[in-house]
């Protein structure tokens, strides 16, 4: 398949992405989408040309890796989301390229208010501190690149067995909180950047287009402690925030400052 066409196949699902039951699960090999942020070319011109979309799935709900349902059970305590790259014939590594892209990347930031972090700050590229390379899609995070197969552990996500999916870079994440790490009297509140990156070798990498979204568990107080938790809708960007680049600028144990073009 062709997947600078790909875009064109998957927004048909956009349209019932809303309309699921608490245990209705979708026919494994369908992608339903949520939202679709547009991709400009970063290249200067008067007018910027589109190079693909940024598709975030509809969400799900899973309890600490299990469950997992598009409608939040009493025992939820995360949210889970394919998040999918598409570039058109303008961007597209065999097509126009008017970017002179040589491979697509994520770059995801997160920030949350939960106690006890280990090894974590609140705010940060969102990789385990032993990445020296802040790509979300690299070995032992749940990704893909082309035509792939959705990742094999499906407890935590809302198909019963792994199918393919076609796009030029995607992440699967499914983030959940415990009460444990709630601060009694307050929120649980847990928010995420999604950046797509223009790889170049040779050449500087160039940060595109970026949707926030996230989860919040409502503290309930008494034995209820959190409440199930609450997706916060997708939220399209032309440009990474200010956060977001001082965060990446800051992040001491990736070096990757040299190659990025931050202009």
């Amino acid at each position: 398949m062709d997947i600078s066409l790909t875009p064109l196949i998957l927004l048909v699902s956009l349209w019932h992405a809303d309309l699921l039951s608490a245990n209705e699960r979708v026919p494994d090999n369908e992608l339903l989408l949520n939202k679709v942020c547009p991709v400009s070319s970063p290249m200067p011109s008067l007018t910027q040309e589109s190079i693909g979309i940024l598709a975030f799935s509809q969400h799900w709900y899973h309890d600490g890796g299990d469950n997992a349902a598009y409608q939040a059970r009493d025992n939820a305590t995360g949210v889970g989301i394919e998040i999918h790259f598409l570039a058109n014939d303008n961007g597209f590594v065999k097509g126009r390229n008017i970017a002179n892209c040589q491979r697509y990347r994520i770059i995801q930031l997160r920030q949350t208010n939960i106690k006890d972090l280990v090894n974590e700050l609140p705010v940060q590229i969102d990789i385990p501190n032993t990445f020296s390379l802040p790509f979300y899609d690299n070995h032992t995070l749940e990704h893909g690149h082309g035509m792939h197969q959705t990742p094999k552990d499906n407890q935590d996500k809302p198909w019963a067995q792994s199918v393919m999916r076609a796009s030029s870079v995607a992440i699967y994440d499914t983030p959940y909180v415990s009460d444990a790490y709630g601060t009694e009297g307050e929120d649980i509140l847990v928010t995420f950047e999604t950046c797509v990156v223009c790889q170049r070798e040779p050449g500087y990498d160039q940060l595109l287009s970026c949707g926030s979204w996230g989860f919040q568990r409502d503290y309930m107080g008494g034995m209820t402690g959190w409440a199930e938790p609450e997706f916060i809708p997708v939220q399209c960007s032309v440009k990474p925030s200010d956060q977001y680049l001082t965060t990446l600028d800051n992040a001491d144990s990736i070096d990757y400052r040299y190659w990025l073009d931050w202009r």
